[in-house]
């Protein structure tokens, strides 16, 4: 198999992109082999599946971009793990603040915009998928995300500004892949009682309805509560029913990709 990647990205922040990354990564791991990396300097995605709250530089994306032609993304790989057990078939890169300063002074490098790509062409086809974890701007982690990603999902939730991030987002996919720029927006904390909300969000997307997934994730006090303990929901609350709809959205993407 063929290792696909994909990216979560929103240039709207809070709409669930590390939430959806780490739990469809999670999903996944169930039959494949899976490496999520952490582009964020936020760091979420990184604490939630590893358990730490602090790396050394040298352990992080942040050296990668730093200096790619000395550092090896192969050397920043380590498994997942919850309560310090391994969690099988599931790897992460991590990233934490570090990643602000050198992105800055990244700024100059030659072909900056390349620099993963690069990187993850090392890995050959050990990984059956490779998830981007981005941060809520067009930084040059974001931009490096899109280069390297087969398919970019967008999450947009239930709040009535959600949808403000994806336009500036299509055009810089647009203008780095030209015409080859796949993307499906996920509709995401979906409260099926918010009536109002959710009609407002069915209109707006109505202009792009042959990207948008069909499947969605609901709202659930689940999910913030397994990433205050560092934990893919399905862990933390294996009967919980929000974990079907991650379990959909890989099944999707399975047979998607």
């Amino acid at each position: 198999m063929k290792t696909k990647i994909i990216s979560a990205a929103n240039q709207k922040g809070g709409v669930g992109k590390t939430t959806t990354l780490v739990n469809l990564g999670a999903e996944l791991a169930r039959k494949r082999k899976v490496l999520v990396i952490d582009l964020d300097p936020q760091g979420n995605c990184s604490k939630t599946l590893t358990g730490q709250r602090d790396f050394k530089f040298e352990d992080t994306v942040a050296a990668l971009f730093d200096k790619p032609k000395v550092v090896s993304i192969v050397d920043l790989i380590q498994p997942a793990k919850l309560n310090g057990n391994s969690i099988e078939n599931l790897y992460v890169a991590p990233a934490d603040v570090q990643l602000s300063r050198v992105i800055e002074t990244s700024l100059t490098k030659i072909n900056r915009e390349r620099i993963l790509e690069k990187q993850l062409a090392k890995l050959g086809d050990t990984y059956d998928f490779i998830l981007l974890d981005t941060p809520p701007n067009l930084s040059l982690t974001t931009l490096n995300a899109i280069q390297a990603s087969d398919l970019i999902l967008i999450p947009v939730d239930s709040g009535a500004f959600s949808l403000d991030g994806i336009s500036p987002l299509l055009e810089a996919v647009s203008e780095i892949k030209d015409d080859e720029g796949n993307y499906l927006i996920l509709r995401n904390e979906v409260d099926s009682r918010n009536a109002i909300i959710n009609e407002f969000i069915d209109e707006e997307l109505e202009v792009v309805q042959d990207k948008l997934l069909p499947v969605s994730v609901r709202r659930s006090e689940h999910v913030g509560q397994a990433n205050a303990v560092s934990s893919p929901v399905r862990f933390y609350k294996s009967g919980s029913l929000v974990n079907n709809d991650y379990r959909k959205l890989a099944a999707f993407l399975l047979n998607l990709m």
